[in-house]
């Protein structure tokens, strides 16, 4: 049962657990890596670093205070999304809401702070750069979204980010909480009551209300361009096939959660027994779809030897035909919709990820995630729903590989 004991501006939802001797904070914010000028790109990123690590009032920064209480916290941005979220023990949940409130309201944003965080944002890109896994997801995107702000690596370029100056980043603040939605989901042993007073406390109520665009609003991308390898690399190298998937609110995208578990590294899969038992091609491979406020993303990453990169490709090609031609097996249909299920029984039984499910589903497109109805929902999804997913993602598939070819 949600409780939304708030009354002002931002959306709070409170789930409270009583049972429970922890509670689980998430503040997400509908501004991500979309918004960034495309010569400030990785400014939301930086900015995500700087509520974390600048100090507060008292020169302890915000993720040092929740350590100190031996509780976890993290942020992350996203294409569309910064999140911030914490774990901790219900005695300290109160200080820890109005601590992050503060962070995330009233960030130091000092030329100092901005100069430390740079030097650790740039190590972190330096570290993605190296490694063709985190590489060939970039390049998919930017081939996907071509021409449009959803093809930008999230934290930016190096060059990008060294053009970030500290008037760029206190802009950005400003907007964001201005024009960008927020909300708040606390998932735990506090009372709701207790968390809408350490909010309050922490500035929350200052905020204005603002909804989220809808799915057709302003800066949807265009078509996508399909496209091909060509030439391959002489390396082990990492293979990314994918395409277009539904919106967050489109009914459609539960077909290509269960297409992405038929299609995905359980051995109960059809690409696992094409690619690990029949011809043993590749033994790290995964398949997920990540849907967006106006569009998403289908992706299928494999890591591949020299030689076997193009036969993992024709493989995949071949076992997503016969998904789409609906030659997939009721069975193989029926233990990618129990995949799915569980996979969001767990989301919503862990009290953290429940939260952050929560507060970023709110913020993204101002509605609620019921895990009854996500549950309802791809216990209905038929066979001839997954081949239409297929199709529609063989129709317009993407493929990247890294290291290129030399």
């Amino acid at each position: 049962m949600i409780e939304t004991p708030w009354t002002g501006g931002v959306p709070v939802l409170v789930e409270h657990q009583p049972h429970l001797r922890t509670t689980s904070l998430a503040v997400a914010l509908g501004h991500g890596a979309r918004h960034d000028p495309a010569a400030a790109a990785g400014t939301a990123h930086l900015l995500e670093h700087l509520v974390m690590s600048v100090p507060l009032a008292d020169g302890v920064p915000l993720c040092e205070h929740i350590e100190r209480l031996g509780g976890t916290c993290n942020a992350a941005t996203g294409p569309d999304s910064l999140v911030i979220h914490a774990q901790v023990l219900d005695q300290d949940a109160e200080r820890v809401a109005e601590l992050v409130c503060r962070a995330l309201l009233r960030p130091e944003l000092t030329g100092a702070a901005l100069d430390a965080e740079r030097r650790v944002v740039l190590q972190e890109l330096a570290a993605a750069a190296a490694d063709p896994a985190d590489t060939v997801q970039d390049a998919f995107l930017a081939r996907l979204f071509e021409g449009h702000p959803l093809a930008s690596p999230v934290g930016g370029r190096p060059e990008t980010v060294e053009r970030i100056g500290t008037e760029d980043l206190r802009a950005a603040h400003r907007a964001a909480l201005a024009t960008a939605p927020l909300a708040v989901a606390v998932v735990g042993g506090l009372p709701a009551g207790r968390i809408a007073a350490a909010l309050e406390a922490g500035g929350l109520r200052e905020l204005p209300a603002v909804a989220p665009a809808g799915p057709d609003g302003p800066g949807r991308p265009g078509p996508v361009r399909p496209g091909g390898v060509d030439a391959w690399p002489d390396d082990f190298c990492w293979l990314l096939a994918g395409g277009r998937a539904p919106h967050a609110t489109d009914p459609r995208r539960h077909a290509h959660t269960v297409l992405a578990h038929l299609l995905g590294a359980s051995p109960a899969s059809l690409l696992y027994a094409r690619l690990r038992n029949e011809d043993g091609l590749a033994y790290s491979f995964r398949s997920w779809s990540r849907s967006y406020r106006d569009t998403g993303a289908w992706r299928m990453l494999a890591g591949a030897e020299p030689g076997n990169a193009p036969k993992v490709l024709d493989a995949f090609r071949e076992v997503l035909a016969q998904t789409a031609d609906g030659r997939a097996g009721q069975e193989a249909v029926e233990a990618a919709v129990h995949q799915a299920v569980v996979e969001t029984v767990l989301t919503a039984e862990s009290p953290l990820d429940r939260a952050v499910t929560l507060a970023e589903r709110r913020a993204l497109t101002g509605t609620d995630l019921d895990p009854d109805e996500e549950i309802a929902a791809l216990r209905g999804v038929t066979g001839a729903q997954v081949a239409a997913a297929a199709r529609e993602l063989a129709d317009g598939l993407v493929v990247v590989v890294r290291p290129e070819a030399a």
